[in-house]
């Protein structure tokens, strides 16, 4: 295991120096929008988050391949590789919002071709709830297996949260941390489920994300030298999904995300066309209109600058990585 995090880590550390370079002579760039002058940095840098990632997972087959199941461990690098894509292409053209929400369902196909995750689970006020409702008869289609938690709660899921992770960003070392805390807190929750197929594979792609995450923080954190973009913020949606599916740790992934959740319903208020940002004076980040984000909020009350934001949000990030971890034993 270790051995996938220090590759994950070494690869991002050693390839992201590189791509500044190339990306800021390509003139692929962006403006900081929390910073006097608006300086232009460069952006796509999840591009070596998904490389490191993916090195570091296909690694873990070849020196682990009688602990991790090949099929489960394929198809969780595919949809994140896939929805990586689609977030590079949302970067580059910049899609409507129905694009966002349409295409990432598609990433979810290759977890859905193996029959990832259990479709029992506990819903709290509810209970056990089973999601397999067998094999239904169909008119021209004949017998069809009706798994609803295949069928909708993982390209749900796959959609919610490449979206959820998006919603709370644009701050130096943000998308990062938030990146490796939940990570680091959901790869806590599996070591210490009982071992299975399941949480082996969600523990050795947790670790290749928490690496890759922690390798790119080093260049984001403030003063950011590289953004990572919508394709890094996507494959962290798409590593939680694939993560909390085949561990069966749905609601340690919920709970866990609560700050974007919350995020999700301050936005919906604007039909999600606020933005995260706020007007700089004297180096502190003010707020004066109608709150719409937690950093707005966080900026009305304290008017912080902007490595106190993200340290105030990356604490709120770890409480509820902690709370997650904790409902295990509820």
């Amino acid at each position: 295991m270790p051995l996938v995090f220090l590759l994950s880590f070494l690869a991002v550390f050693a390839l992201t120096p590189f791509l500044i370079k190339k990306l800021k002579n390509m003139r692929f760039v962006s403006k900081d929008e929390n910073k006097y002058g608006k300086p232009e940095i460069p952006k796509y840098g999840g591009i070596t988050i998904v490389l490191g990632f993916t090195l570091a997972t296909l690694l873990s087959l070849q020196l682990s391949s009688q602990l991790v199941p090949a099929e489960l461990m394929i198809a969780a690098v595919c949809t994140i590789t896939i929805i990586s894509f689609l977030g590079f292409v949302d970067d580059v053209l910049k899609l409507r919002d129905i694009y966002r929400v349409v295409l990432p369902a598609f990433a979810a196909l290759p977890l859905m071709a193996v029959k990832a995750g259990h479709a029992a689970m506990y819903i709290p006020l509810v209970g056990n709830v089973n999601f397999d409702l067998g094999v239904i008869i169909l008119p021209f289609l004949g017998p069809v297996s009706a798994n609803l938690y295949i069928l909708l709660l993982i390209p749900i899921g796959v959609v919610a949260c490449s979206n959820l992770v998006n919603l709370l960003a644009g701050f130096n070392g943000l998308e990062a941390g938030v990146g490796a805390i939940v990570c680091g807190a959901l790869l806590a929750a599996a070591l210490l489920l009982p071992t299975t197929p399941g949480t082996i594979t969600a523990s050795f792609i947790l670790l290749a994300m928490l690496g890759a995450c922690i390798a790119f923080l080093l260049f984001n954190w403030f003063p950011a030298k590289i953004f990572p973009g919508n394709l890094a913020t996507y494959a962290l949606g798409a590593t939680i999904v694939a993560a909390v599916v085949t561990g069966n740790m749905e609601r340690v992934g919920v709970i866990a995300l609560t700050p974007q959740i919350i995020e999700f319903f301050m936005k919906a208020r604007t039909l999600f066309q606020a933005e995260n940002f706020g007007d700089v004076k004297n180096g502190k980040l003010h707020y004066a209109k109608p709150v719409s984000s937690l950093t707005h909020l966080l900026m009305r009350l304290f008017q912080p600058t902007e490595q106190q934001l993200v340290a105030m949000l990356l604490a709120i990030q770890a409480i509820f990585g902690i709370i997650a971890i904790s409902s295990l034993y509820w």
